[in-house]
């Protein structure tokens, strides 16, 4: 085989970073996506898979079918799609996070173990409906160590046995769609406190520990039939002191394809992240991650560069033609088991029935919020003149929408609105975050809710403990009115243990905008907030 040949083979088992966005003015991380000139170049040389995040579910259809065109033969298309369809793209539908999931489990098993399959059918018929045919899910990391920023809620639960019931369901759902899914982040990033995107994890378990826990999840998709396993960039000093579990064949080629007897693809988290590309550059890792037993190479720094060294080493020889030829049987194998890959099943191509099916979907995310809600004391919050409603973001995202419930609903009630980001001006007393600036803030009472949820780059933001000290002072002041947190339930069972069982306080772990809806409708009086939004948007209607 000549040298180009070869290496369009290896470029098959790449997998490169795109915008959903059809313009690459569009991009929301272009250091990271791939733009459509250079795009179009690599599917035409071979590259074999994209994944995807941005734009709306309509445009990703479209982005699906030209890449097909550019690429001229059967692409891996993939998405990080935890909590349905929306999570990534505009216009699909969002579920609660893992974890709320698990939550509903602790109280009814056969109730939780029901959502979770309704959620994987629903996600994997939905993104299957756009052009996708791989989901990057679901995490099956047991988020035992609460200070983990990274994987947190999303996460299906801090038990072995929950997240192994909860994700086996979502899999029996998404099976029942024929796309592929993938169990991460192998052997388990839940007992971390690193995020690995910023820094390489060590975890501090040897073989037997986690045959004992982290690994129950994995070894029971596996049994499953999941489609591929995602390997995470971590550091198991007790099992290999050397390597990251990305390049390591203790873990990798020992531990999951001869112990695990798994014989699905096996895929690198992105190379790109800090935890691997601080220290090994973009050819270097993708030698030794296929060297160390991985089939699929995701999003390296430098596309070209690990191209030509993975080629380089099958060409002279390091890494064998036989490890090549294996790696890309497993592909064509995932590939061949996703039905109509271009056509989706007869009766979805009514709009009628497709519209029915997106309504059904939204219905059921928001019963599943409904559930998922905590509200202690049921009281009604009333706010009187210069009362404050007082909002933690850390995403200036979540208020681009002039349809924000957590500031529109309280506005319409009287509540004056201020916004903490880490982008504003303190409101800290002396920089101390234990209390706040109250003569900066205003002299009325305060509703406090708080966006608070571990996710990839929040790093240092995600510790909040801060707020249990800031809010015991605003009750002992007599200034809290109530508390609503949505996000995190690490801080929520503290602050619950911390302040008077007569000052409302709710909880729900998810963020979007039908659960604040929900929570501050059983919160605020509600009758008024729906006449006051009704007559506000009616104002601001134009044409």
């Amino acid at each position: 085989m000549n040298r180009s040949d070869l290496r369009r083979e290896v470029a098959e088992l790449f997998i490169v970073r795109a915008s959903g966005f059809n313009l690459d003015s569009q991009r929301l991380y272009p250091n990271l996506e791939e733009s459509n000139t250079s795009l179009k170049r690599l599917l035409e040389e071979g590259v074999g898979g994209v994944i995807f995040l941005g734009g709306t579910v309509k445009e990703l259809e479209i982005r699906c079918n030209i890449l097909k065109k550019w690429s001229g033969k059967r692409l891996l298309l993939c998405a990080d799609i935890e909590e349905g369809v929306g999570q990534r793209f505009h216009g699909g539908t969002k579920f609660i996070p893992p974890m709320g999931i698990a939550q509903i489990y602790k109280k009814d098993h056969h109730l939780g173990i029901s959502i979770a399959e309704k959620i994987g059918y629903f996600t994997a018929k939905e993104a299957k409906n756009i052009g996708l045919n791989w989901l990057l899910a679901p995490v099956c990391d047991i988020n035992n160590n609460s200070n983990n920023p990274v994987i947190n809620l999303r996460a299906w639960g801090e038990e072995a046995e929950t997240v192994k019931s909860l994700t086996c369901a979502f899999q029996r759902g998404v099976s029942r769609s024929k796309i592929l899914t993938c169990a991460k982040h192998f052997p388990g990033h839940g007992n971390s406190e690193v995020d690995s995107h910023l820094d390489l994890p060590e975890i501090h378990n040897d073989l037997s520990e986690l045959e004992k826990f982290e690994l129950i999840p994995f070894e029971s998709l596996i049994n499953q039939g999941v489609n591929s396993v995602m390997i995470g960039h971590l550091l198991f000093p007790k099992i290999d002191p050397i390597y990251p579990a990305t390049l390591s064949k203790r873990l990798v080629t020992e531990l999951l394809r001869i112990k695990f007897n798994y014989d699905g693809l096996i895929v690198s988290d992105a190379l790109v992240m800090n935890a691997i590309s601080n220290k090994y550059s973009s050819g270097k890792a993708a030698v030794m991650a296929f060297d160390a037993g991985i089939d699929l190479i995701m999003m390296p720094k430098n596309i070209d560069e690990a191209i030509d060294s993975l080629t380089d080493a099958f060409y002279s020889g390091k890494i064998s033609l036989e490890r090549l030829r294996m790696s890309r049987e497993r592909r064509k194998k995932q590939l061949d088991l996703i039905s109509n890959e271009n056509d989706l099943e007869e009766k979805f191509r009514h709009e009628d029935v497709k519209n029915k099916f997106l309504v059904d979907a939204y219905r059921f995310s928001n019963s599943i919020i409904k559930n998922s809600i905590c509200v202690r004391g049921e009281i009604t919050i009333k706010a009187k003149v210069n009362d404050i409603n007082l909002i933690q973001i850390d995403n200036f995202d979540q208020v681009s929408n002039k349809l924000f419930p957590a500031l529109n609903l309280p506005e319409a009630v009287g509540f004056r609105n201020l916004i903490i980001h880490p982008l504003g001006i303190s409101p800290w007393q002396n920089s101390n975050k234990r209390f706040l600036e109250l003569a900066r803030i205003g002299n009325g009472k305060i509703l406090v809710q708080l966006f608070v949820r571990g996710k990839p780059f929040i790093g240092s933001e995600y510790h909040n403990d801060h707020w249990i000290d800031v809010i015991k002072n605003l009750e002992i002041e007599e200034r809290l009115l109530g508390i609503i947190i949505y996000g995190c339930p690490y801080l929520y069972d503290k602050i619950k243990k911390t302040i008077h069982e007569a000052i409302p306080l709710a909880y729900s772990p998810s963020q979007i905008e039908q659960a604040q809806t929900q929570i501050l409708n059983r919160i605020l009086p509600s009758k008024i907030v729906q006449k006051k939004v009704d007559e506000k948007s009616s104002k601001e209607f134009t044409d």
